[in-house]
């Protein structure tokens, strides 16, 4: 078994598959575990529990939360009053200095073999079947075959020089179904009532960012603040100061009206786990292709310079970051949409939506529809599941035309509304299990996973204590 990914979902998929009993490989292109999750610093997990119930789901997914939890009271200074956050649970962010040992010790434990600092650079296909994978590392190049391969890389790598259909972004009329379920409004604005404009074309995908965090806030002071668009006259800024300002007419940062220029045209924090310690999510570009190089090189160009200047924004005009100062800033560009391959079912954004949970489902999500405008600053479309949670059929996991290669985590076959949602670490968690055990499953059965019931399936992750609805 060859895992390609070593972010949550990978390692969820690599540990069910060892614990599985199967020989088990993780491939991660850098020197640790988690991706964006720890070098990204996104550090809300979401997606924990089922909507309005909190009800838990178990398995890895808890495992790895309650592990968290421990070790950063421990080790991270986790001494922050436990209460409501602006935005998010506060359960919900973690340490990602911690989650970086807890995935590496979970997955030497169950006996993965990790192959860090290797880069898949290619792979072949016969008979409608994947081969094997060339990867690059230290050593040199080298061909790797599998029974099962899983794609836990968020941009479908594998499953792309592998020759699997995929779509990348939206797909035509895909917003259609958004409107027709009364969610295709603007996040919090009043009553919810101004209606999102959609896209002009498909193919569009969500902007890319990158988190930071900040420490010597005053969040209680400027808690009122977090995800408000505002207008000069609510910081009470000067207009042509502001102007005069470094950063004025970066990207991102180009006259908005009334509104203060910025690049996701609004101040949003998440409360750390440690007093007066927040992590920022404000940055934003859009148009950026996370498959193409000179792409993703722009991407981080475009987010790294805008940290600083919103660091410099936030501690200038906002009411309680008046002795903050900048502590640390993710590694990688946060891309949340790429490619998504094909499988043997696609979950839809309404069926994610009005919660529905066929009986196929291996996986679950709960996280509300969360589509981060592709096209400018207007703040998130979407709203709150209308239930508890959706099931994830196990075709979704499936390649449609290379039926021993699995998907895991943001590449999972779902439309650009579901995706929104399934993005969540909590969920791809979730999907790596659901794919491990999948795999384990066929490699013992000498099948290929199409050929694998649900219900084994299911049965399996239930025994392994994920809650199956």
């Amino acid at each position: 078994m060859l895992v390609a990914g070593g972010g949550v979902a990978g390692v969820a998929a690599a540990v069910a598959s060892a614990r599985g009993g199967a020989k088990t490989a993780l491939v991660e292109r850098f020197g640790v575990l988690g991706g964006l999750a720890t070098m990204g610093l996104v550090s809300p997990v979401g997606s924990l529990h089922t909507h309005r119930e909190q009800e838990r789901y178990g398995g890895i997914l808890d495992e790895i939360f309650d592990e968290l939890l421990i070790l950063s009271k421990k080790y991270a200074g986790g001494n922050r009053d436990r209460g409501a956050s602006p935005y998010i649970a506060l359960d919900d962010c973690v340490s990602p200095e911690i989650l970086k040992y807890v995935l590496l010790e979970k997955a030497t434990r169950s006996g993965v073999k990790l192959m860090l600092q290797t880069t898949v650079i290619s792979a072949s296909s016969e008979d409608g079947m994947v081969k094997s994978i060339i990867l690059s590392d230290k050593s040199g190049i080298k061909s790797v075959t599998a029974k099962v391969f899983i794609d836990a890389s968020g941009d479908a790598d594998l499953a792309f020089h592998a020759g699997a259909e995929y779509v990348y972004g939206s797909e035509p009329g895909v917003m259609d179904a958004l409107f027709e379920t009364g969610l295709d409004t603007v996040h919090d604005e009043a009553e919810e009532t101004r209606k999102y404009e959609g896209y002009s074309s498909s193919g569009e995908v969500q902007p890319v960012s990158s988190m930071f965090f900040m420490g010597g806030v005053d969040t209680e002071k400027s808690a009122k603040f977090v995800n408000q668009t505002l207008k000069y006259e609510d910081l009470g800024i000067d207009r042509e100061e502001y102007k005069k300002l470094f950063y004025y007419g970066w990207d991102g940062f180009e006259e908005n009206g009334d509104l203060i220029p910025l690049p996701q045209g609004r101040v949003l924090w998440f409360y750390s786990s440690r007093e007066g310690e927040v992590i920022v999510n404000m940055s934003r570009a859009t148009g950026i292709n996370g498959t193409k190089a000179e792409d993703v090189t722009k991407g981080e160009i475009i987010v790294q310079k805008q940290i600083i200047a919103i660091a410099d924004f936030l501690i200038r005009y906002v009411p309680g970051f008046e002795k903050a100062y900048l502590i640390n800033s993710s590694n990688i560009l946060g891309v949340r949409e790429s490619r998504r391959i094909i499988g043997m079912k696609t979950l839809k954004g309404i069926d994610a939506i009005n919660c529905e949970r066929p009986p196929d489902s291996v996986a679950y999500g709960s996280y509300s529809i969360d589509i981060h405008d592709p096209t400018g600053r207007r703040k998130a479309v979407g709203g709150c599941l209308k239930g508890p949670c959706y099931g994830i059929p196990i075709g979704c996991l499936i390649s449609k035309n290379l039926p021993n290669l699995l998907a895991a985590g943001r590449c999972i076959s779902a439309d650009h509304v579901a995706h929104s949602s399934t993005r969540i670490e909590g969920t791809c968690i979730l999907t790596g299990q659901a794919a491990g055990t999948l795999a384990a499953l066929a490699a013992a059965k000498h099948k290929t996973p199409d050929k694998i019931p649900a219900e084994d399936v299911r049965k399996r992750l239930e025994a392994d204590g994920v809650v199956i609805y």
